[in-house]
């Protein structure tokens, strides 16, 4: 699995995970859970990981909702 985005909004976090989910690209989130208790941008935030050969059309779909500022390089 790749890093696909990081984020510190819970809301952006359910629209991509809803809109992930819509497309059948299985998805990993990690850190929603201490973002809740501590949200400390940039320490906590909210990460989204996708299978290596999902990556592309996650990408796309980021773009497509706007949230491209976070995109990760895949190097995780």
């Amino acid at each position: 699995m790749q890093m696909l985005i990081q984020l510190n909004d819970p809301i952006s976090l359910q629209v991509l995970t809803d809109a992930l989910e819509e497309r059948d690209i299985a998805c990993r989130v990690d850190n929603a859970g201490m973002h809740a208790l501590m949200p400390l941008p940039d320490i906590m935030d909210i990460r989204v990981f996708v299978d290596d050969s999902d990556m592309n059309a996650a990408q796309q779909l980021v773009r497509d909702l706007n949230l491209g500022d976070g995109i990760g390089d895949g190097s995780d």
